[in-house]
Order: C-alpha cells, then sequence, then structure tokens
C-alpha cells in the first residue's frame, strides 16, 4: 500500500512538473510572438510620414486603402451619433473642404496622397497665403558661372578617327576623359573655375520691390502668348516611397509631354521654352546707358565657405561605362553638396549647382 501511494505522488509530480514546464514555455513563446508582432506594426507603420495615419507605405494600394478605411471606422466608432457629420446648424455651419480637414479625414488624405505624396499634405492654404500676401525687395546678385574646358584648347585630345580598331579607340577616349579631369582639378586649384557674370536684381520677401529707374518692356513668352499653361510638376523628396517616386515621375513625364505636344501644335519649337513657361532665347540687348563710373561688385562667395561640386561633363565620345561612372560621380557631388548646404541653415533649391 504504501509504495503504492508512493508511486502516485511520484508519476503527480512529474506529470506537475511536465504541465508547469509546458506552461512556462507556452508563455515564453507568447511573450516573443508578441514583440515580433509589434516590431512588424512598428516597421510597418510610420505615422509621423503619414499624418498620423496607420497607413503602410511598403504595401500595394489595396492594401493601403485598407488600412485608411480602418482609421476611418475608428475615428467615427469613437465619435458620438452624428458626430461625425460636421456639418453643424443653419448659421454656425462647421463644413470644411476635404484639404482643410485631412487630418480627420484618412480616405480623403489617402486619396491626395496617392497622387501627389504625403510630403506638404495639408499646408496647401498656409503656402497659398504666403504666395498671395508675401511682399518683395530688390536685391543685386552677382551670379557665378562655371567655365567649360576647350578641347585641344584647355587639354590635350587625341582625335578618335575610324581607322582605329575598338579597343584602340577605348583607350583613346579613357586618356582625353583623364586629360579633361587633370585640367579641371588643376582650374579647381587654381580658384578659377568660375567668373562672375552680369549683377542681376532679385526679388526676396520682406519688403515692397523697388522700381527700376529704367524698367525694360519684357515681351511675353511664346507659350503664355499663346495661351499654354506651363505643366504642374510632382516634388520629388528622399521622404517617398519607391512606389510614389514611380507614380510622381510617371506623371512628371506625362504632364511635359502634353506640354510639349500643345507646344508644337501652336508651331512653337519645344527647346525655345523650359518647362516653366519662360523663353529660353537670348532677351533683345538695351539701348546703352550713358557711361557712368560704378564701382565694380564684389564676387559672390560661396554660400557659408561650402565649395560647389565638380562634375563630370559628359560626352558622346564616351562608352556606356564611362558614361554610367560620370553620371553616377556627379550625382554623389550634387547630393553631398546639398547636405553640405542643409546643414548650414540653406535652401538646395536657392541655390543653382
Amino acid at each position: 500500500m504504501i509504495f503504492y501511494v508512493i508511486g502516485i505522488v511520484g508519476i503527480s509530480m512529474v506529470i506537475m512538473t511536465g504541465l508547469f514546464a509546458w506552461l512556462l514555455t507556452s508563455m515564453d513563446a507568447a511573450v516573443t510572438n508578441n514583440k515580433v508582432v509589434i516590431e512588424q506594426q512598428k516597421e510597418r507603420f510610420k505615422p509621423e510620414q503619414t499624418m498620423g495615419f496607420e497607413i503602410a507605405q511598403n504595401q500595394d494600394q489595396t492594401a493601403r486603402f485598407l488600412d485608411a478605411r480602418k482609421e476611418a471606422a475608428k475615428r467615427a466608432a469613437s465619435l458620438p451619433r452624428g458626430g461625425n457629420m460636421g456639418i453643424g446648424r443653419k448659421g454656425a455651419e462647421q463644413l470644411k473642404t476635404a484639404s482643410k480637414n485631412l487630418a480627420n479625414d484618412p480616405i480623403s488624405a489617402f486619396k491626395i496622397a496617392e497622387q501627389q505624396g504625403w510630403n506638404g499634405m495639408g499646408d496647401f492654404s498656409a503656402m497659398q497665403e504666403a504666395a498671395l500676401g508675401g511682399t518683395a525687395v530688390a536685391q543685386t546678385v552677382v551670379k557665378r558661372v562655371r567655365r567649360k574646358l576647350v578641347p585641344g584648347k584647355d587639354y590635350q585630345i587625341t582625335p578618335i578617327t575610324d581607322a582605329m580598331s575598338l579597343e584602340e579607340k577605348r583607350k583613346t577616349r579613357v586618356a582625353n576623359a583623364k586629360n579633361k579631369y587633370v585640367a579641371m582639378e588643376a582650374l579647381k586649384a587654381s580658384g578659377d573655375l568660375y567668373t562672375d557674370d552680369a549683377p542681376v536684381v532679385e526679388q526676396t520677401a520682406g519688403a515692397p520691390a523697388a522700381t527700376a529707374a529704367a524698367p525694360a518692356a519684357t515681351a511675353p513668352s511664346p507659350a503664355a502668348a499663346a495661351g499654354i499653361e506651363p505643366p504642374v510638376l510632382i516634388e520629388i523628396t528622399d521622404s517617398m516611397s519607391k512606389d510614389e517616386k514611380r507614380t510622381a515621375k510617371i506623371a512628371n513625364s506625362k504632364a511635359k509631354s502634353a506640354y510639349k505636344k500643345a507646344l508644337k501644335a501652336a508651331g512653337i519649337d519645344p527647346k525655345s521654352v523650359d518647362m516653366t513657361g519662360a523663353s529660353t532665347a537670348p532677351a533683345p540687348a538695351a539701348a546703352p546707358a550713358p557711361a557712368a563710373p560704378v564701382a565694380a561688385p564684389a564676387p559672390a562667395a560661396a554660400p557659408a565657405g561650402i565649395e560647389p561640386p565638380v562634375l563630370i561633363e559628359i560626352t558622346d565620345d564616351m562608352s556606356k561605362d564611362e558614361k554610367r561612372s560620370a553620371k553616377i560621380a556627379n550625382s554623389k557631388a550634387k547630393s553631398a553638396y546639398k547636405k553640405a548646404l542643409k546643414a548650414a541653415g540653406i535652401d538646395p533649391k536657392s541655390v543653382k549647382i
């Protein structure tokens, strides 16, 4: 009998120990899975980029729309009955347009973001008021023009002939590119890479613009004379996802193509007009004013002591690999230059590269 009781107690202890171990293992697995789910949610949703809405940017359009509908349903469920109408009584209307109520309307915000991206959402009114209410002041700016190297004059170049073999042509292109690069580096070291252009009067925000002493009559551009509006292009930023950048590039390409077709239909050469509608043809020279002793404008220094990037000129005689390497090097140089401007508190758009 004693052995029987001891056996039952021993078996019970084994069973209870096994159950307790299984319970601890299950709880540990549940905690681990919960951590994984939380990390996935953090990686999937980035509310700081989507106006506070939990809309995944790394999913397809259908999944993003479902996320927007869930956000709208959550907001509607948290309001009292009829609280999402937002109309108000007569005389105390509270109706808002979609652009002014995007913070409370995730579906409208999603639909607009699918066309222009999340960057700058909800700031249309502020930007429009700043554009309409801003004033300007005349400021003389000396533009700096980058010098272009002349082959055969600034650096030695070997002409490529049809009698050369493919290997000789390739070696000649490489040698010409190296000579040009050495000449460009020497020009940069001498400090003569940029030359001062004629001073230009620009308008900056702050005060009413001053009237010029003898304003020259400017003729309207050919596109404006024909009544053709310039295309509205979407700005592509680093905060956009790959799908948003691709959509923006496609939309910009379609807008440019439609604008060029409209110019051709109106009998205007698209090359003579840029994408802002301004004419690229040289303006007629104004009548010379009486000579007066005027001090030469001081050369404009580089913004905040930042040297402009040295870009490699891409020519038709380069091979595909050389062009690709040059484009990559130029892109890296521009990116580093823009980051340096941002770090110095300067808007990269205000500086011409």
